[in-house]
């Protein structure tokens, strides 16, 4: 199997699991009891905080683990929404700030992006008004792996005290992801990164005037109550710092070089080509069923997505790639191909010729999108 998904979950590396395997089963305490293995998982615990908020730049006080990237998104929108007030957000949001915000009864103001998937900051700037309840800008979008210029939104927010929400979830595999100032929060996942599912991050200034709104217990300085998944975010912590250490920026060369020949070498369009992106991202637009290309590929034991697996099952276009003005048609034939630090030459020569295969005999057999 070669697999090229890793935009929807990497595959759990050594040194996550080395990290989180001795709170498994030896120092499986609960961290809030005052006994022997109960301290033995709180030091583990704490050494997982100061170790993630090091790497983020953060204080120790202002991370709060998670039970994942979602949780983390819905815990800071939710949380400042709780009083009311008006909100702006990008378009291009994941479904994680993108669904708490439809649903809110409140003023929301979307963001346009440009055809390069970037946000438009000075439509942003428009919008953005002292008063507001909230901010959110992702810091790469998870469908085409765009940047956004979230320095700059944040120096924007913090001058008119407006508290940002920064979705960093798909940043963290591929980019410097840093807290940022002002009151600012900052959603991390494990999974995306190396470390195991069900454990994310919420970090940043903003946690410590974030109201809650999951109740039942005081841990996690009252935002995220519940036993705490130990072994998880020590994980977490291991593979941040492997993503995020000096050692990785010659990775992810390797990486954007791969990625850039397989683009080359398929013949397709990609969106957000022209914008920075992360190092693994390529969004071919096939120009047949991107569902039938990834059905097709799947019998050849290739892993890859069709626009976002956020959105798996829908046949509707991305609305990620409506908002770049893609049409509906182009839309439909989006296979997201996303390579990790595993991916090999091999692997992307072998997507070449199986996509290419797969694409020629459907054009044949219909000759367009259908």
């Amino acid at each position: 199997m070669i697999y090229l998904d890793h935009a929807a979950t990497t595959p759990l590396s050594e040194v996550a699991w080395r990290a989180m395997e001795p709170y498994l089963r030896e120092r499986f305490g609960n961290p809030s009891e005052p006994h022997a293995a109960g301290r033995a998982a709180r030091a583990g615990l704490d050494e997982a905080r100061v170790s993630v908020a090091a790497t983020l730049g953060c204080a120790p006080a202002e991370l709060v683990f998670t039970g994942g990237g979602s949780e983390a998104d819905n815990l800071a929108v939710l949380g400042r929404l709780r009083d009311g007030g008006r909100v702006v957000a990008s378009a291009i949001e994941h479904p994680a700030v993108r669904e708490p915000l439809r649903a809110y009864r409140g003023e929301v103001a979307w963001a346009p992006v440009g055809a390069d998937g970037v946000i438009d900051l000075v439509a942003l700037g428009a919008l953005v008004r002292p008063g507001d309840a909230l901010c959110c800008v992702m810091a790469a979008n998870n469908v085409t792996g765009a940047l956004q210029p979230v320095d700059a939104i944040a120096e924007l927010c913090a001058e008119r005290d407006v508290p940002l929400h920064v979705d960093a979830v798909q940043a963290a595999s591929g980019s410097d992801v840093r807290a940022l100032p002002g009151r600012a929060t900052l959603a991390l996942a494990a999974h995306k990164l190396g470390g195991p599912k069900g454990v994310g991050a919420l970090a940043g200034p903003g946690v410590r005037d974030l109201p809650a709104v999951v109740l039942g217990g005081g841990q996690e300085h009252g935002l995220r109550p519940g036993t705490e998944n130990v072994a998880g975010a020590a994980a977490l912590a291991a593979a941040l710092h492997e993503r995020q250490g000096p050692e990785a920026v010659a990775e992810r060369r390797a990486r954007a070089a791969r990625r850039d020949r397989l683009e080359q070498a398929v013949g397709v369009p990609s969106a957000a080509h022209s914008a920075a992106r992360l190092p693994g991202h390529a969004l071919l637009l096939a120009g047949v069923r991107g569902d039938v290309v990834v059905h097709q590929l799947d019998g050849a034991g290739i892993c890859v997505a069709a626009g976002s697996a956020c959105a798996a099952g829908s046949t509707e276009p991305s609305y990620v790639l409506s908002a770049m003005g893609i049409d509906a048609a182009a839309a439909r034939g989006a296979v997201r191909v996303t390579l990790g630090p595993e991916t090999t030459d091999a692997d992307v020569d072998a997507f070449v010729a199986a996509f290419t295969g797969a694409r020629t005999g459907l054009l044949r057999a219909v000759g367009s999108v259908a």
